[in-house]
């Protein structure tokens, strides 16, 4: 694969599809016929438990507020939604990520999170069909492809060599890993003796 020729973005499409399906499935379960309440706010707090600690980190990391013009705020989205949900975001395990040495770093991780966005609306529509008075407050993000393409300029703009590039793809693939295994140890059983 050209360096030069391919975008950023479309470079780490490319390097993590490994972990697309896998990273994807929690969220496109919500598209079920079947979907209940409980699936719905499980999936939201294994959402919270990754993108509030993440989103802390990428506050703390130097410069990466200023090169974006803001921080990413949208877990508040998600408590905002588990509250409604009578759902306790204190059930939620605490994490921690500690702020990234570099803002390339930084990048990586927030492909990842990002990358979910696209699905949102998808689900969304299921979710309103199947519950009704769901809150979606954090589905409803009308700003998601704006961002997504703010965020492939970014990459961009900050992918200046071929060791910064490696940076970002190596630490999309430890987000990715560290997404689904807290996907993983945060399942709960969707029904009584699943």
């Amino acid at each position: 694969m050209d360096r030069q020729t391919v975008g950023t973005l479309l470079r780490l499409e490319l390097e993590t599809h490994a972990y697309h399906r896998d990273a994807d499935q929690p969220w496109l379960l919500l598209v079920s016929p079947d979907l209940t309440r409980p699936a719905y706010t499980a999936q939201l707090r294994r959402a919270y438990a990754f993108e509030a600690p993440l989103e802390a980190a990428l506050a703390y990391t130097p410069h990466m507020v200023t090169l974006t013009g803001h921080a990413r705020a949208r877990s508040r989205l998600l408590a905002h939604d588990l509250f409604d949900l009578d759902a306790s975001t204190t059930r939620v395990p605490p994490r921690l990520i500690a702020p990234f040495p570099s803002v390339a770093a930084a990048l990586g991780w927030l492909y990842v999170v990002e990358r979910a966005t696209r699905l949102y609306p998808m689900v969304r529509r299921n979710v309103l069909a199947r519950l009704p008075g769901a809150p979606t407050s954090y589905l409803d993000d009308p700003n998601a492809p704006a961002r997504w393409q703010a965020l492939g300029a970014l990459l961009d703009r900050v992918a200046r060599s071929p060791r910064v590039i490696d940076e970002m793809v190596h630490t999309s693939h430890d987000a990715f890993r560290c997404l689904l295994d807290w996907y993983v140890a945060d399942r709960e059983p969707l029904r009584q003796g699943a």
